[in-house]
């Protein structure tokens, strides 16, 4: 194991944020609408109630905490975040749901829920798009006045993305090519349309399950192909059931922090233009942080004897990409328009045909 991975379970906590989006949740009940607390001698005090599935102790929300934090100190406490974690407040459409009845104001989201939101953001979410993650962080930044803008049509301020992280193919039996996928008893994320296109693509007819039932359908040999980031194979506990993964990224999942626009526009605009430039700067840092430990994880799956098939190259590879642009063409006009998409392609220097 890499020295440097010394602490599995807060990787393994981490882990939880992308992948139980939709499956784990508790009832907590929330007074509706932003706490604003006054006195005669003090000015007001706004009370942000923010929500996520991340779990405590995570990096994820240690990052969170010393985010907000900082807020409350820098604005002498005038802002104050309430922190719901670990799901207590619900899974992503819950929380969503809350946001829009005003007994939520904030939340962090990831493809399931901002998708609910602005189903055009899951161009990004693409199978085989990003190349490394300068690609990633060029798409973002160009992208993010758009959906911005776009964000706030639908009553929403986006503070900044949120990384989610590569996802990768593990499988069983080795898959190298694209042909090899026709031999898997492949699992799709139940829901999800991107999956949906990009297995019909690749020749597969998956088996459709919610995340908690997959480590059933591996111990049973019902799957034998799935996809996650290291850290959520490992959380998850997927690991002893496979041998193999691919090192060429399935895709790569985005996240967002999103906030009421309601909310936004009772700020005073100095101390929301503080709020936002505070989580641009601390989010940066997070995603270095989560990029990391997801490469470390990847260490600790060799050494639990997990191959590493390297990435493919020449006509494999273009083959790969082939299924991108069937995807990505049969998505057009549905989930996100194909100006949006020639535009991304732009931004990634790459062709439209």
């Amino acid at each position: 194991m890499s020295s440097s991975f010394r602490n599995d379970s807060s990787l393994a906590a981490m882990a939880r944020f992308p992948l139980l989006i939709a499956e784990f949740f508790l009832i907590f009940s929330l007074c509706p609408g932003l706490d604003l607390e006054t006195s005669a001698k003090q000015p007001p005090r706004y009370v942000i109630k923010f929500a996520t599935v991340a779990p405590e102790g995570s990096t994820w929300m240690k990052q969170m905490r010393t985010i907000t934090q900082a807020i409350e100190d820098e604005t002498n406490g005038r802002v104050i975040f309430r922190i719901y974690a670990g799901g207590v407040a619900g899974d992503e459409l819950e929380i969503l749901k809350k946001i829009r009845m005003r007994q939520l104001q904030c939340a962090a989201f990831s493809g399931v829920g901002f998708g609910k939101i602005l189903p055009e953001v899951r161009v990004l979410d693409l199978p085989f798009l990003f190349r490394s993650y300068e690609e990633v962080d060029r798409a973002l930044r160009r992208l993010k006045p758009y959906f911005s803008q776009h964000f706030r049509e639908k009553g929403f301020i986006l503070l900044n993305w949120a990384e989610v992280g590569n996802v990768y193919v593990f499988s069983k039996r080795p898959i190298r090519v694209v042909g090899d996928f026709r031999k898997s008893k492949a699992w799709s994320w139940a829901g999800d349309p991107i999956a949906k296109e990009t297995f019909s693509a690749l020749g597969v007819t998956p088996i459709t399950l919610p995340v908690t039932d997959v480590t059933t359908a591996l111990s049973t040999g019902l799957v034998d192909t799935v996809y996650a980031p290291p850290l959520g194979l490992l959380a998850l506990q997927w690991h002893p059931y496979v041998k193999y993964m691919n090192a060429l990224p399935f895709a790569h999942s985005t996240g967002a922090l999103l906030l009421s626009s309601r909310t936004w526009e009772k700020l005073p605009q100095e101390l929301g233009k503080f709020i936002s430039s505070e989580f641009e700067k601390s989010m940066s840092t997070m995603t270095s942080q989560l990029r990391q430990q997801n490469e470390e994880a990847i260490d600790v799956l060799k050494n639990h004897g997990i191959t590493i098939i390297p990435e493919p190259t020449g006509q494999a590879l273009q083959k790969f990409d082939a299924i991108h642009r069937r995807v990505a063409s049969a998505l057009s006009g549905k989930i996100y328009s194909y100006s949006l998409l020639k535009q991304l392609y732009g931004i990634l220097g790459r062709n439209t045909r």
